[in-house]
């Protein structure tokens, strides 16, 4: 159908049909990008399956690649037929954070996929300033994890880690794998990775990780520290989940830094040895959110692109399941209700 494609659209919770729609026309200094590969994020599933989305109807997918279309009339940046990847968050440009570089704490962003519409379609559009050109020999699957594994850059920058040092990653899901491999590209000389599936776990080992731990099975903040004569001097959260944070300082020796990535939706109640442990170890715990700096969009952007270029950040040995545009609410109905067993999910409008 001319002038028409195809997109997985959430038309209100837990109802996603995929419908033709008119394809998105780029103003002066936009870009319109036919996708390649997009992955669904774990942010996905509530908006799709539980808590709901920002505004309907709405396409889902914010970590993707592509290949520019058409460029507007003031874009210089690129040009059709290049090969793209796009920084989905769009800064407002006037808080003070904005004013100040710190774009990932902007207080009135917009993300595609989120505030407007996404990656779950043939295809999209995104200001010039957030599409990034990729080498020729950075496949279009590798790329489409560009944008969590910036996540992972990010969060690690915020407890500067020094060669030699031991880095505990808990929570082997995608963020997990990524963090957990620059953490070894930092310089960490033992990466031990901690949690409760065994297939993450085997999937972490030839990620990179030097020690793996189920702590379904032993006492693993017990372990770490037995391992580490005193706790670890980095431990980074990103499982997301109330246990495995304060297990996360726990873990950590006096000194120690503790950086938390993952989101638990839920309160985080502190025993009184855990107080205790932060108090008298001198513990710094740092929060970290999105990947975005000055200039944006940052040098976690930058880094990525580099790294996965050279085969030193591996995304393609995570991906489990790569599906079509017409498979997506059975994932995300299967994904938010655990009846399907995934690490990545791409999906595909590769011809």
């Amino acid at each position: 159908m001319k002038g028409k494609m195809k997109a997985a659209i959430l038309y209100s919770l837990k109802n996603i049909k995929v419908d033709w729609c008119k394809i998105p026309t780029c103003n002066d200094n936009e870009v319109l990008i036919k996708v390649k590969y997009a992955g669904i994020c774990g942010s996905d599933i509530p908006r799709a399956m539980i808590t709901g989305a920002r505004k309907y109807p709405l396409i889902l997918g914010h970590e993707f690649s592509g290949v520019v279309v058409e460029t507007g009339a003031n874009v210089t940046r690129v040009k059709p037929n290049d090969r793209v990847v796009v920084a989905p968050l769009i800064p407002c440009e006037e808080c003070e954070c904005c004013k100040k570089g710190l774009f990932g704490i902007c207080e009135h962003y917009n993300l595609i996929g989120t505030g407007s519409n996404g990656a779950f379609a043939e295809y999209v559009i995104a200001p010039q300033n957030n599409v990034l050109k990729i080498p020729d020999s950075l496949d279009f699957v590798s790329a489409a994890g560009i944008e969590p594994a910036t996540i992972g850059y990010h969060a690690l920058e915020k407890v500067n880690i020094r060669p030699g040092e031991t880095v505990v990653i808990m929570g082997c899901g995608a963020i997990g794998q990524l963090t957990l491999q620059w953490a070894k590209i930092s310089g960490a000389s033992t990466v031990v990775a901690v949690d409760i599936d065994d297939a993450k776990l085997d999937l972490a080992r030839k990620l990179g990780a030097d020690i793996t731990i189920n702590s379904s099975k032993i006492d693993a903040v017990k372990r770490i520290n037995e391992i580490t004569s005193g706790g670890a001097e980095v431990v980074a959260e990103t499982a997301g989940n109330s246990i495995t944070q304060q297990q996360a300082i726990l873990s950590t020796r006096k000194k120690g830094r503790v950086v938390f990535v993952g989101i638990s939706h839920s309160r985080l109640h502190l025993d009184e040895n855990t107080v205790e442990h932060i108090l008298r170890g001198e513990i710094s715990i740092r929060g970290s959110w999105n990947s975005y700096t000055a200039p944006f969009p940052g040098i976690a952007w930058k880094a990525t692109i580099d790294f996965m270029t050279k085969r030193l950040i591996n995304f393609k040995e995570m991906v489990s399941h790569v599906i079509t545009l017409e498979d997506i609410a059975d994932y995300l109905k299967g994904m938010a209700e655990q009846t399907i067993s995934y690490n990545k999910i791409l999906v595909s409008f590769d011809d």
